[in-house]
């Protein structure tokens, strides 16, 4: 069974929108190239949207400077937290409206930029954040948006798409819109350094899995399959570098550039279960978005491992350097353990502790939801497959009988 409503919404949508992908900047000092083209395209008033750490541990230092000696009059707000909820957004139009401020410029990781993108939107509309949720909602030109992406994972600095919880009901919602590409992305070696082992194996899964469901969707192009397969080569070949040498800034940047390609197929192509699961494991326990979607992953690869073994050989053969097609269901299964070994090199573990089997009944259910309503999945799951992976989850095995 396919999702073909939500594969022929896709498709429809790609060829509706033309979606470039924004001017970027990486390497050092990519920030203030970011900082110094917003300036130069008529900002003085912007909203710097942050974390407290980034801003207390002086990393922003430079950036204030530089904007400071253009002549601007900045306003901060710093008060990003994981998996960001209506009430973060709603405190930042304020600072918006507040400091009169003519663009929105975000440094920080998936929460950040999300948060920041609906802040932009949502300064300059009537319509309550509960109306501008969902697709094509947005019903004015956003704020001018830049983005300097810390983590190396969301994609979120190309996607058209935002999720922000609901503060009251603490489920996660959809922002889905072309306007939220923002005007231009940096990708700064100078701040990616920065980033834990564990935060930079967690972003780099998340974005490892962005690549991998965009190439098996059933809304997937000829580009998206282009940009898939070049991030997937680049994530296994250079996170595990970025992992055991966080200082190596080549490694770094690449790994950055694999998410940036990642987040541009996935916004076009769609997702799939490990993402509809591992959001309802995050609106749940909190639990960081990259870690449950590199737990979940070589599971929900095996789930779909015998519609989609000819996509995983394909895969496969890339990264051996192997151009021969005989064996398509041995390559499959060198591909799920090749993904399977990436997860252990990077120190994922196999299991999540906080799960717990009263929840079990409701994950399932919103994550089903989740996938029938917003993936072109290549395989449907029912109820009974994502309890059977849940189970493993919190087990700790690896194998899943889908039998």
């Amino acid at each position: 069974m396919i999702s073909l409503p939500m594969a022929f919404a896709l498709r429809a949508m790609n060829r509706l929108y033309t979606l470039e992908k924004p001017l970027t900047f990486s390497g050092k000092g990519a920030m203030i190239k970011l900082a110094d083209l917003m300036v130069r395209s008529g900002s003085r008033r912007p909203l710097l949207v942050t974390d407290s750490f980034l801003l207390k541990n002086g990393m922003l230092d430079g950036l204030l400077e530089f904007l400071a000696n253009e002549g601007c009059d900045v306003t901060v707000y710093d008060g990003i937290i994981p998996n960001p909820t209506f009430a973060v957004v709603e405190e930042g139009v304020a600072a918006i409206r507040a400091g009169k401020c003519d663009s929105v410029f975000a440094v920080g990781g998936g929460s950040a930029i999300d948060a920041a993108k609906v802040m932009a939107a949502a300064s300059t509309s009537k319509k309550s954040l509960d109306k501008l949720a969902g697709i094509l909602k947005v019903d004015q030109p956003l704020l001018p948006f830049y983005v300097v992406a810390t983590t190396s994972g969301t994609g979120s600095e190309v996607t058209t798409a935002a999720v922000i919880s609901d503060t009251q009901t603490h489920k996660k919602k959809f922002f889905v819109d072309p306007k939220y590409l923002p005007v231009a992305a940096a990708f700064d070696t100078d701040l990616l350094v920065s980033l834990p082992g564990p935060m930079t194996a967690g972003t780099g899964m998340d974005a490892l899995t962005h690549a991998i469901e965009a190439f098996i969707s059933r809304a997937r192009t000829p580009a998206t399959d282009r940009d898939a397969a070049t991030a997937i080569r680049l994530i296994v070949e250079f996170l595990p570098v970025a992992y055991s040498n966080g200082n190596d800034e080549h490694a770094r940047e690449m790994v950055a550039l694999g998410s940036f390609l990642a987040g541009n197929a996935f916004t076009r192509a769609g997702l799939g279960y490990v993402h509809a699961i591992s959001h309802q494991i995050s609106a749940h326990y909190n639990t960081p978005h990259g870690l449950a979607n590199a737990i979940l992953l070589p599971r929900v690869l095996r789930f779909n491992r015998q519609v989609s073994a000819e996509r995983f050989a394909e895969l496969e053969r890339m990264l051996q350097g192997n151009s021969s097609a005989p064996y398509a269901l041995i390559q499959a299964d060198q591909f799920i353990e090749r993904v399977d070994a990436l997860a252990s090199t990077v120190g994922i573990p196999v299991n999540l502790d906080d799960l717990q089997q009263k929840d079990f009944a409701s994950i399932a259910k919103d994550a089903l939801a989740e996938a029938r309503s917003s993936y072109a999945v290549p395989k449907v799951m029912r109820k009974s497959d994502v309890t059977k992976i849940l189970n493993s989850v919190s087990n700790g095995s690896r194998s899943v009988d889908f039998a």
